[in-house]
């Protein structure tokens, strides 16, 4: 190769270019691997909350039996079902709720003695196996030895999509993206500042430093900001502070928005976990509308499968039933003019109000009250005296 074609070989220092478009950026913190299980899901606020919500609320409503329309004695197990270890009615529906809400099923060993039923013991799901032989046939597992089918009652929350589906599933096993959804934003927001290359400020520019001089200008800044003291910026450098306010750091609306959706996946209105809709007020008359919702979309489903369940254990003809007449009881104001309208109409007595209230019988009080006619209001006049005047005939002129 000739002198004259070689390429003269030219030396430059590397220069320091910053990133100009990326410059200012905050970047996010980096994620972990979660696992989404029972233990995880109820570490969520809205989980745990909508689980207490239906629990307390199931727990106040008692279960009584009913022969065709007529109420009958509840029997001693029904009374108090786990005799055994001391569980009380609200208690033991209270547990089988639980167990179908965060395993989709709930089970009940029975035992029976020469009078029927002497004790039926809620089992936690995860002490059960269900399987099937190459019949078809079920059985079960409890705690690695198979028990008689009769002395196992299962209650299947949701039914799977698969076919012959052995368990069945709740709001965690097929909401599951909304938990994980959840559990990401959770740690997310918790980490932002913990993890995340979040600066105070830039010293930006737009001439070319190397990195030298852009680190001394660094270091000059920090030390003269460590004393508080007046910045003397060089090169045509500026300097813009960064800051996130609580709002945007922990993404406080993602988190809303997801609360919502566990809400809505448990059946739970959003007011008993204090996310009322902005600008909506809440009132007596609408917190008790409230109740009404959390039985229609969230309890209803469990009270339906208790209540046969529950039929099942008892004798032919008798069944279960959940007495609602307290929890859904009105508000005082349209109680009372439900009884007002009931007297006027002459099909309740006072005493038969008083005793829905909770109050002794008064004397007289079996009879139908007659309700007086209301008083003219006003400068009105009787009937009678308005009534118009016969018309007087005008005498004729006599002719002649």
């Amino acid at each position: 190769m000739g002198l004259f074609n070689r390429k003269q070989e030219v030396y430059e220092p590397e220069s320091f270019v910053p990133n100009t478009q990326e410059r200012g950026s905050i970047l996010p913190p980096s994620r972990t691997d979660i696992v989404v299980n029972t233990t995880s899901a109820l570490s969520l606020i809205p989980v745990s909350r909508s689980l207490a919500v239906l629990e307390t609320a199931i727990m106040q409503i008692p279960v009584e039996v009913y022969r065709m329309d007529e109420q009958v004695d509840t029997p001693l197990w029904l009374q108090s079902p786990d005799i055994e270890n001391n569980v009380s009615q609200a208690e033991f529906i209270g547990t089988t709720l639980i167990h179908m809400a965060i395993h989709g099923n709930a089970f009940w060993y029975v035992t029976r003695g020469t009078r029927g039923i002497a004790n039926v013991k809620v089992l936690h799901p995860e002490q059960v196996a269900v399987n099937q032989d190459v019949n078809g046939k079920t059985y079960y597992h409890v705690n690695g030895n198979v028990v008689p089918n009769e002395n196992i009652v299962h209650i299947k929350l949701w039914h799977k999509a698969q076919l012959n589906a052995l368990i069945g599933e709740g709001p965690l096993q097929r909401h599951k993206y909304i938990v994980r959804a959840a559990l990401d934003l959770q740690d997310y927001a918790d980490n932002w500042f913990r993890r995340a290359a979040v600066p105070t400020g830039t010293l930006t520019t737009t001439e070319f430093l190397s990195e030298d001089v852009a680190k001394a200008n660094k270091t000059a800044f920090i030390e003269s900001q460590q004393q508080r003291s007046v910045a003397v910026l060089s090169s045509g450098l500026s300097y813009e502070s960064l800051s996130l306010n609580p709002e945007e750091a922990q993404f406080l609306e993602n988190q809303k928005f997801i609360a919502r959706q566990i809400c809505t996946m448990f059946g739970v209105p959003s007011s008993f976990l204090g996310l009322s809709m902005e600008g909506a007020g809440m009132t007596y008359t609408n917190g008790n509308e409230d109740r009404t919702k959390l039985y229609d979309d969230g309890l209803q489903q469990y009270i339906v499968r208790i209540e046969q369940a529950l039929s099942d254990l008892l004798p032919r003809g008798q069944k279960a039933k959940f007495n609602l007449t307290q929890f859904l009881r009105p508000n005082q104001l349209i109680r009372f003019q439900s009884y007002a309208i009931a007297l006027d109409k002459k099909f309740m007595t006072p005493n038969e109000v008083r005793e829905l209230e909770g109050m002794l019988p008064m004397s007289g009080g079996d009879e139908v009250v007659q309700q007086p006619t209301p008083a003219p209001i006003g400068n009105e006049t009787p009937e009678e005296e308005q009534a118009e005047p016969a018309p007087t005939r005008s005498k004729k002129k006599e002719t002649k």
